[in-house]
């Protein structure tokens, strides 16, 4: 199924090299760039359940980057159902990654409405927000640290089962048992190095991991060549059978296997 619309100025997040994961050293901790300031949470807010499946419904809504500048999106409806893959397609510029930001907080939206499990957003704590709606987002880094340590970051208290089971969906079980050290092996760095495939696996494996309530996943083949591209986009969609995910990509090969695809213009 596929729907088109609109979006306003032709506004975005920059996708800069800055912007795509990068290796750090977890032990030295450099400074990493951080999102936006979140928008201040409500006096009292509303609960989002955490626990199951969530579905979304986005109606007229309308965000701008400065008080005195055009909408960035204006008039923007969309549906996520519970448990189906949605894919938003749009080129460069047509207001893919403004849309992520205020799903997650980032941003706020002046008009119109996004409600998360029945609960309007912008009563809920930007935290709750970001516990329940997350993924692996255009910033998403990878550390100079082991393969595990890396994927644990998105839950401490993961199992070994579980963390095969990710690494399994993101089609990387494979590789990290040939590995020497397997789990143990170091990335990035003086570690393993690791192709740009096996390097947007590793972070779709991790957020497959945290297994939030919407799966949001920005641009994930960036920077990728169009095999690759094309084989990561595949293996993501086959991952995410039956969680409530947003796919944002440019990408015109590969979505027509989600549930949905939905087409932002500019």
């Amino acid at each position: 199924m596929s729907t088109r619309w609109q979006s306003g100025a032709s506004m975005r997040t920059q996708a800069t090299g800055a912007c795509l994961p990068t290796w750090r050293d977890v032990a030295g901790m450099k400074p990493m760039p951080r999102p936006p300031p979140p928008v201040a949470d409500p006096p009292a807010a509303v609960p989002l359940p955490a626990d199951e499946p969530l579905g979304m419904d986005i109606t007229g809504l309308r965000v701008r980057h400065r008080p005195e500048g055009p909408p960035a999106l204006d008039g923007v409806d969309l549906r996520l159902e519970p448990g189906r893959r949605t894919v938003l397609l749009g080129a460069s510029g047509s207001g893919k990654s403004t849309l992520i930001a205020a799903l997650m907080r980032f941003v706020p939206y002046e008009a119109g409405s996004i409600r998360v499990g029945g609960r309007e957003l912008r009563d809920c704590a930007g935290a709750d927000v970001r516990r329940a709606i997350t993924g692996m987002t255009q910033d998403a880094h990878g550390f100079h640290t082991t393969i595990r340590a890396n994927l644990l970051l998105a839950r401490p208290g993961a199992t070994d089962a579980e963390l095969r089971e990710a690494a399994r969906r993101a089609r990387l079980l494979d590789w990290i048992e040939s590995l020497p050290g397997r789990w143990d092996t170091p990335v990035g760095g003086d570690g393993a190095p690791l192709s740009g495939g096996q390097r947007q696996r590793l972070l779709l494996a991790r957020a497959l991991l945290a297994d939030p309530p919407v799966l949001v996943l920005d641009e994930p083949t960036e920077g990728l060549d169009p095999d690759t591209a094309a084989a990561v986009l595949a293996d993501i969609l086959d991952a995410t059978r039956g969680r409530t995910t947003l796919l944002v990509t440019h990408e015109q090969a590969g979505p027509a296997a989600a549930d949905r695809t939905v087409v932002l213009d500019s």
